[in-house]
C-alpha cells in the first residue's frame, strides 16, 4: 500500500472515531395550556453561559428537534429555554421582510432568563415536552 493512501486511511479512521461534542439529541412537543402550538422557534441556551446554544423549528403540530450550528444535537448539560410562537402576518409581498406577527404565547417565554424553563440534557436521546401556560 502506498504511504499516502495509508496516511489518508488512518486520518479517516481517526476523524470518524473521534466523535462529536454533540452527544445528545433533544426532541419533543410544545403545548400551550395542554394544546399543541406552532409553528415557531426554540432555543436551548447553556445555563452556564459558555458553549453554543441549540436551536430548532417548532412545527405546526408542536414538535421540535434541536441543532447546534449545523450539527444535529447538543452537548449534555443544563439549559435555559426560550420559545417564540407568533402569528404569521398576511399579505407579505415576496422579497419583503415581514413584520413581527402577533405573539401567541406570554412574552416571558421569549427570553431564556425570564421564561422559567430550564432542563437537564443527558447524553443520548432526550424527549423534553414543554408545557407553556397562558397566565
Amino acid at each position: 500500500m502506498c504511504p499516502a493512501t495509508l496516511a489518508a486511511a488512518l486520518i479517516a479512521v481517526f476523524v470518524s472515531c473521534r466523535g462529536s461534542s454533540m452527544e445528545s439529541e433533544v426532541s419533543g412537543t410544545v403545548t400551550l395550556d395542554g394544546s399543541k402550538i406552532g409553528p415557531g422557534t426554540i432555543v436551548f441556551a447553556p445555563a452556564g453561559g459558555t458553549g453554543k446554544p441549540a436551536t430548532g423549528s417548532i412545527e405546526a403540530d408542536g414538535s421540535y428537534q434541536l441543532k447546534t450550528s449545523r450539527e444535529s444535537g447538543l452537548a449534555a448539560g443544563t439549559y435555559r429555554v426560550a420559545i417564540s410562537i407568533r402569528k404569521m402576518p398576511e399579505n407579505v409581498k415576496r422579497g419583503e421582510r415581514p413584520p413581527l406577527g402577533k405573539l401567541l404565547i406570554p412574552e416571558k417565554y421569549e427570553d431564556e432568563t425570564k421564561s422559567g424553563l430550564q432542563y437537564e440534557v443527558s447524553p443520548g436521546r432526550n424527549t423534553i415536552n414543554i408545557e407553556l401556560v397562558s397566565r
